[in-house]
């Protein structure tokens, strides 16, 4: 599912593509394939088990944006501040059984991995977040059954199609620093720096605390030295 054209002829999206020449399997190898561009080099080989689109919006204070056109999957967006992701596991899944398949080999399985990636089957607290926004934004059911990714899996280098944007996705989350209360208390990728930082609140809170306990106490002093006199 891709917005192609401009209207009237095209179907409107958030991200239209144009097809001119060729066939649709032509235009979607050109479009889709990896090319012959440079392949952004992340910093770890490895996805971390915390790279899912839960932590992109509790941790790196992002708004997930389902889409239904496959253009914008991953692609991120409002400086780095929104993502879009594709929901249509359905269309995916049918995609893998068709005769004459309209996308690169294996384009389909990895982009069906990128999902496993972001909402891993055997994340309980994902799963759980995901089935409420398939209740409130009209998702497509099987985006919860999408499986989840071994450790080898979860490697930059079996990532064809979708390195790229998940390179920069991945980036945008180490690099993520956090704003609120609620993005400190998610955000333990540096146990030292989240034990500081709960531990100044805490101390600062019993300060205010026995500060408000002396101030009580000292005009209770005051009235009752008063109502003595």
């Amino acid at each position: 599912m891709t917005s192609i054209g401009e209207p009237p002829l095209g179907i409107d999206g958030p991200n239209t593509i144009r097809w001119d020449t060729g066939s649709l399997r032509q235009f979607t190898d050109a479009y889709f394939g990896p090319g012959s561009g440079t392949r952004l080099q992340p910093d770890k080989p490895q996805i971390g088990r915390i790279f899912t689109a839960l932590n992109l919006r509790k941790i790196g204070g992002m708004r997930i944006e389902w889409t239904r056109n496959l253009a914008d999957h991953l692609r991120l967006v409002d400086d780095d501040k929104t993502v879009s992701i594709f929901d249509c596991v359905a269309f995916l899944k049918f995609q893998r059984k068709v005769h004459q398949p309209l996308f690169p080999p294996g384009f389909i399985d990895e982009t069906l991995r990128t999902l496993a990636l972001l909402i891993p089957q055997n994340d309980r607290t994902t799963q759980e977040w995901v089935a409420t926004q398939i209740d409130d934004h009209d998702l497509d059911p099987l985006l919860c059954e999408c499986g989840s990714l071994t450790t080898q899996d979860r490697r930059f280098e079996h990532f064809r199609y979708w390195n790229n944007r998940l390179v920069v996705l991945k980036q945008a989350l180490d690099e993520s620093r956090p704003q609120t209360l609620a993005q400190w208390w998610f955000d333990r990728r540096n146990g030292v720096q989240w034990y500081t930082f709960w531990v100044a609140i805490l101390v600062f809170l019993v300060t205010i605390f026995f500060g408000l306990v002396q101030s009580v106490e000292g005009a209770l002093q005051v009235y009752l030295s008063w109502k003595g006199a």
